[in-house]
């Protein structure tokens, strides 16, 4: 009997474990306990990986939260590790009202979008930025196409109210303040005082927010006046000074309900040639390039269409808009499509464009999403990682990322179109091993029948070890060095801090750097097979008589007589912008071996193959 009643007052060992566990709260460090202390059932929180979640559950017997995140739902979390990653938000914050109330946020998106902007800075502070806006509202209260037409409409509200700082740059934070700056002295006198064009472009644009219409058309003669004496002070080095301030002017001129001109003094300071105007419009800040394109056009009359053509090449996505905007007004959307068209064959295009044209592949440009449009953004990313530029991180990523583009892009394609695309693709050296294995995966899984060429191009490069130059080799081996002296180090930094957090089956941060712990041990592993295996060489010796690595061949269509020069080097020397082949390329294959007079046929990027005929062979000299 009393072994019994012993028995009844000793704890299990699942009672143990909950009474070890209550005391959870307790034996975290004061500045956690503070941390968790708001984290209450139906409270909200944002989790740096996984956003914005409502708390379900508190569970103190066994440590625990359970949380309702966006995309994981009842997701259990520790209170150690919860005080390290959460962050607690009042009811009232933007961000937890996103996800309690959309369908009221939305509202105000459409019809106060001062108020909700007012909400924003209230909530985030210097977190109010416009990176952090956009990545709030897109995709909960709408898609990442609706951003763009949000903002304009935001900035709009903001110029209106006096109150608003608009940032300059995505990561400058929003400011508000409780009352309107004063003006000083009414405004022409701070204009007076201006000092350098960066001065008077910022107290132009403040006295349109802080005047009416008619006090801005009553200064607007004397403001007119300083503008022209600073844009004559400013050096001819630095002309697109001269550009703002025309745009500041004509701005404020719109303001003042006058005419939106650049003004005679600007206007002869400015080019009027529109190659040279181009040249001055690429030197704006992005988000001003648009609207004085627009401008310059005015002045222009019927030569805006050169000045746009001059633009191209290098077009951002928000001046490609505009310039799409203004050829379809013009009912002249032919004409800016044959002028993309050229531009796409002769390869004289950058990142940017590329990637506009695959976003808007659905649009007025629908025809310029070919197969075509696809061996173009190759070769401008083997481009790019030549000169060692990290514009083409964003055509990369889209290549990889958006999982529909190949399938539009070739939906079009003969099946010698797409073997075509797949030599390619398989020879480009713009992508790491890993993330070409993927690209050319979604290639073989639209188009099956490349799968045997996928697998002979494997076998071949597992038999035949690459002949390279010695630049190249050079350039892998500083790869090497770099992934093994820096980039493993700082991940296992990474891992060491993730691991800090525990609860390793729940902690995302200790996954994602086990994984990129796994892609660096993978290219480096890579990077070794490849340095070993490789045959590096100057090209010295080769005697010309015939085409080979090492070679500078001219060659001359049999249709046209047109005459093209190539040189034909390494496995990893490719630069098709210069006429250099890597001897692996579908073209350089298919001259290897010929000799002058002989004919070969080439692959095209746009219909049959092209007949050629070689009138010349001269060895390369690096």
């Amino acid at each position: 009997m009393a072994n019994s009643r012993m028995f009844k007052v000793m704890p299990t060992e699942i009672e143990s474990e909950k009474v070890d566990k209550m005391d959870d709260v307790s034996a975290l460090d004061p500045k956690a306990q503070e941390k968790i202390k708001p984290l209450v059932p139906k409270a909200y929180c944002r989790h740096r990986s996984w956003g914005v979640g409502q708390i379900v559950e508190k569970d103190d017997a066994l440590g625990s939260f359970l949380i309702d995140f966006r995309s994981k739902k009842g997701h259990s979390m520790e209170f150690g590790y919860a005080a390290e990653t959460l962050k607690h938000l009042p009811d009232e914050h933007f961000e937890a009202r996103i996800l309690r109330e959309p369908e009221t946020i939305r509202t105000m998106v459409r019809d106060q979008v001062a108020d909700l902007l007012k909400l924003v800075v209230e909530s985030l502070g210097k977190e109010a930025t416009v990176a952090r806006l956009e990545e709030s509202m897109v995709p909960h209260l709408f898609a990442a196409d609706g951003w763009k037409k949000f903002w304009e409409a935001a900035k709009r509200a903001m110029k209106k109210d006096p109150r608003f700082v608009i940032p300059g740059k995505r990561h400058e934070p929003i400011q508000y303040m409780e009352s309107a700056p004063e003006s000083k002295g009414g405004g022409v006198e701070e204009l007076r005082e201006a000092v350098g064009a960066k001065r008077v472009i910022e107290v132009l644009e403040k006295l349109q927010k802080n005047k009416s219409s008619g006090d801005c058309k009553a200064m607007a003669e004397e403001a007119f006046r300083l503008v022209d004496a600073a844009a004559q002070k400013i050096p001819k080095s630095q002309i697109s000074q001269v550009a703002e301030l025309a745009l500041a002017r004509s701005e404020f001129a719109e303001s003042a309900g006058l005419p939106t001109e650049i003004g005679p003094v600007l206007k002869g300071i400015l080019p009027l040639e529109p190659q040279r105007m181009a040249i001055v419009i690429e030197a704006l800040p992005a988000g001003k390039m648009p609207r004085f394109a627009e401008l310059a056009c005015l002045q222009l009359g019927e030569r805006w269409t050169e000045l746009f053509f001059a633009l191209l090449p290098r077009a951002s996505g928000r001046l490609m808009d505009a310039i799409t905007a203004r050829f379809k007004k013009a009912n002249r959307l032919a004409e800016l499509e044959g002028a993309l068209d050229r531009l796409l064959r002769e390869r004289l295009t950058h990142p940017d464009l590329i990637v506009w044209l695959c976003r808007n592949r659905t649009g007025e440009l629908a025809k310029l999403a070919n197969p075509s449009l696809f061996l173009t953004a190759l070769n401008v990313l083997e481009k790019e990682q030549l000169s060692e530029s990290s514009r083409g991180s964003r055509l990369r990523d889209l290549l990889l990322e958006d999982k529909e583009l190949i399938r539009d892009l070739l939906a079009p394609s003969s099946p010698e179109e797409v073997r075509d695309v797949t030599r390619s693709a398989l020879a480009s050296t713009a992508f790491e091993e890993l993330d070409k294995r993927s690209l050319i995966g979604a290639l073989v899984k639209l188009y099956p029948q490349v799968g045997s060429m996928v697998a002979g191009e494997n076998r071949t490069t597992m038999v035949e070890a690459p002949i390279v130059s010695w630049e190249s080799l050079e350039k892998r081996k500083s790869e090497l060095e770099e992934i093994t002296t820096k980039k493993i180090p700082a991940n296992s930094k990474e891992i060491g801090v993730a691991r800090s957090y525990g609860d390793l089956k729940e902690n995302h941060e200790f996954k994602a750097a086990k994984e990129m712990q796994a892609v660096l041990m993978r290219r480096k592993a890579e990077l070794e097979s490849m340095i070993v295996s490789a045959q590096g060489t100057d090209f010295s010796g080769v005697k010309g008589d015939e085409v080979a690595i090492g070679t500078v061949v001219e060659y001359e269509s049999a249709e046209g007589g047109e005459k093209k020069t190539v040189t034909i080097l390494g496995a990893w020397d490719s630069d098709p912008e210069r006429g250099i082949l890597s001897y692996q390329t579908a073209v350089a294959q298919a001259l290897v071996r010929r000799k002058v007079g002989d004919t070969a046929e080439l692959p095209s990027e746009r219909g049959p193959k092209m007949a050629v005929t070689i009138r010349s062979i001269r060895p390369f000299k690096s």
